[in-house]
C-alpha cells in the first residue's frame, strides 16, 4: 500500500504495516526529460539487428534468475504475494525473455512475397517509437515484463508507470535490464502522479500506450489516447464463469476452484470468482468447496505453510469492508 507525503509517496509492507521506502515524485521537467532520453535511446536501438536485440533480451532473462530470490522477497514485502508464488513469477518472466529472444528473430524478419506481375514485395516490421505502459501491482514483475520485453524486441523504447506500492520492484527490473546490457534510458521507470501521466501520454515522442487495470481506468486512458491519436492496447477487468457440469470430477473441480480463487491472495483479474454449477451436483460441489476453503491457512506470506497472505493495500481492504 502507499501513503502520500508532500512530494511523493511511501511504500508499506501490507503484512506488517512497516514502512519500506519513501519515494519522491519526478518534477515535470524530469518527467519530460525521461521521455526525451528514452526517445534518443530508441533512435539508436531501432538500428540494432534482431540478433543483437535478442541477445540482450536473453541476458535479461538470465539476470532475472540471478536476482530471483531478492525479487520474490521484494514483491512479498511490497504487495503481500506468497513468496513461493513470487519465485514462480520470476521463472515465468525468464521464460518470456527466452521465448521472445528465440521467436522474435523469426517473427520480425522481413518477408519477401512474389507478385503476380513477376515483381517482388517486401513486408518489413519497423519499430514505432516510445511505448508508455501503465501497469498494476498484482504481478509486479510479470505485468511489466510481458509488455516491455516484446516492445524492446520490436525495437521500441519503453516507459513504465508502475503502481506506486511496487515501485521498488519496478526499479529493480530497470536495474536488471541495464545490467544485461540494455542501453540506459531505453527502459525507464516513471515516478509520476496522474496529472503528469496525462502529459506523458500526450507527448509527441510517445507513440503508443498500454494499460492493464480496471474498466474505469481503461475508459479514461482510451479517451485521452484517442484524442491524441495514440495506438492503444488495454487489458481490463472481468472474466468468464467457472462451469461445473454433471460429469465433472467434483473433488478435483472444488480443489481447482479453490486454487483459482486464492492464488496470488485472490487479487488476480482471472481469479475464479463465479461458479455456475448444475443442480444435480450443486450440493456435492458446495460441500467440497466450503470444506476445502475452511482448510486454507491465511498467514505470513514468507512462511511456507501459508496459503494466502494479506490484501495488498489498506485502502483496498477498507473498500471491501465498506461493500460488506
Amino acid at each position: 500500500m502507499e501513503t502520500e507525503i508532500s512530494s511523493g509517496f511511501v511504500t508499506v509492507n501490507p503484512a506488517t504495516g512497516e514502512e519500506i521506502t519513501q519515494y519522491e515524485y519526478m518534477s515535470d521537467v524530469e518527467a519530460i526529460e525521461a521521455v526525451e532520453k528514452c526517445h534518443n535511446a530508441f533512435l539508436l536501438w531501432r538500428m540494432q539487428s534482431l540478433e543483437e536485440r535478442a541477445s540482450c533480451i536473453q541476458k535479461i532473462g538470465e539476470g532475472l534468475q540471478k536476482y530471483k530470490s531478492e525479487f520474490a522477497a521484494l514483491m512479498t514485502r511490497e504487495m503481500g504475494k506468497i513468496q513461493k508464488q513470487g519465485l514462480k513469477e520470476i521463472d515465468l518472466c525468464s521464460e518470456i525473455c527466452k521465448y521472445t529472444a528465440n521467436e522474435g528473430k523469426e517473427s520480425l524478419s522481413d518477408e519477401v512475397r512474389e507478385l503476380p506481375n513477376g515483381g517482388k514485395g517486401i513486408i518489413t516490421y519497423a519499430p514505432i517509437g516510445v511505448i508508455y505502459g501503465i501497469q498494476p501491482w498484482n504481478y509486479p514483475a510479470y505485468q511489466a515484463v510481458r509488455f516491455s520485453i516484446a516492445n524492446l524486441m520490436a525495437g521500441n523504447g519503453v516507459l513504465l508507470k508502475h503502481a506506486e506500492n511496487v515501485t521498488g520492484s519496478a526499479l529493480l527490473l530497470q536495474k536488471i535490464y541495464e545490467e544485461a546490457g540494455l542501453p540506459k534510458h531505453l527502459f525507464t521507470v516513471l515516478r509520476i502522479d496522474h496529472d503528469q501521466s496525462d502529459r506523458i501520454l500526450e507527448h509527441d515522442y510517445v507513440r503508443g500506450v498500454t494499460l492493464t487495470g480496471s474498466s474505469k481506468a481503461g475508459k479514461i486512458i482510451a479517451e485521452k489516447a484517442g484524442k491524441a491519436l495514440k495506438k492503444t492496447v488495454l487489458e481490463l477487468g472481468s472474466n468468464d464463469a467457472y462451469l461445473i457440469l454433471d460429469d465433472a470430477d467434483i473433488k478435483f473441480a472444488a480443489e481447482t476452484c479453490i486454487k483459482g480463487r486464492i492464488y496470488n491472495n485472490g487479487e488476480t483479474c482471472i481469479a475464479a470468482k463465479r461458479f455456475v454449477v448444475v443442480a444435480s451436483v450443486y450440493d456435492e460441489f458446495k460441500e467440497a468447496f466450503v470444506s476445502g476453503m475452511k482448510k486454507i491457512k491465511a498467514g505470513d506470506p514468507t512462511h511456507e505453510d501459508s496459503d494466502i497472505g494479506p490484501m495488498a493495500r489498506e485502502d483496498l481492504r477498507d473498500k471491501l469492508h465498506d461493500q460488506d
